[in-house]
This record gives C-alpha cells, structure tokens and sequence, in this order.
C-alpha cells in the first residue's frame, strides 16, 4: 500500500519547484530592475523566500523518501510501529497520554487534537516499538525515568481503515 501521504507531499514538491522556478525568479527580476539591492527590501524578501522553499523543497523530498521505505502491508496490527497511536498512563502519577508516531517533519492528516506527535527517532517511540496493549516500559528522557503502562493501541493499519 502506498502511503495516503505520498501523493500530498508530491502535489506540494511540484508547486514549490514551480515558485522556485518560475515566480522567485520573476520576484528577483523586479527587484532587481529597482536599482540600489543594498537597500531593496523586495530583493531581500524574495532572497529569503527563495531559501525557505529551497530548504522545504529538500524536507519534503526526505520525508517523501522516509514514507517510500515503509512497507505499510507489512504494518502490524497489534504491537506498535511506525503510525500508531498510543495511550499510556504514568504508573508514578496516573496521568494519561496519547502519542502518534511519525516521521519528522510529517503533518498526518489522521491526528487527533489531544495527540502528541513524537518522531519514529524519538526516546519515546523506540520505547514503545513492539509493544501492546497492557505492556510495561520505562522511558528514559531528558527529564528523567518513566514508568508507563500502554492502555490503549490504534496502529497505522486500523487507523487508515477509520478514514
């Protein structure tokens, strides 16, 4: 299966090449038809746009390729992998938290307003890689231990069968 995202990611690749391509330059034209650039705010806006959908160009193309080397068939349906939400509870204060595992940089269209997004390099979702439902695991962070029990487990299969 390919991934619901490839196609969304390769429609925004495609109108930042044409801006990079077509309406950067035609912006840099102008500005430089202006005269004095040491003091032309419109070349400098268009400098800085022309790096910023330079850098978003290469971003998309890595997650595009990140999204490539997933074989979502090969996805299980009852441990956690790549694309999972996952509901915890903190055994110390019972509090309860739901992560949603993705690529850096992903935006998925499936995310819930309460889910955090934690990346596939993440402390947090090479802990819970594998795991189930009713699993205990220790998180080392930053911040220190954790101790936590997974209550609950949507994995990237059902959630794209949810819509």
């Amino acid at each position: 299966m390919i991934h619901p995202l490839t196609k969304k990611l390769k429609q925004q690749i495609k109108a930042y090449i044409y801006e990079l391509t077509v309406d950067i330059p035609r912006q840099l034209e102008y500005a430089m038809s202006l005269g004095d650039l040491s003091e032309n705010a419109e070349y400098e806006m268009a400098k800085e746009r022309q790096l910023f959908v330079e850098s978003r160009i290469t971003q998309l193309e890595k997650l595009l390729n990140r999204l490539k080397s997933v074989n979502l068939d090969d996805l299980p349906d009852n441990r956690v992998a790549y694309g999972s939400r996952v509901t915890v509870e903190d055994l110390d204060s019972e509090q309860e938290r739901t992560y949603l595992i993705v690529f850096d940089g992903e935006e998925p269209s499936h995310k819930a307003s309460d889910d955090i997004l934690v990346t596939v390099e993440s402390p947090i979702a090479r802990a819970l890689f594998g795991k189930q439902v009713g699993d205990e695991i220790q998180v080392n962070l930053p911040k220190g231990s954790f101790d936590w029990e997974i209550t609950g487990l949507v994995t990237f299969p059902e959630l794209t069968r949810q819509g």
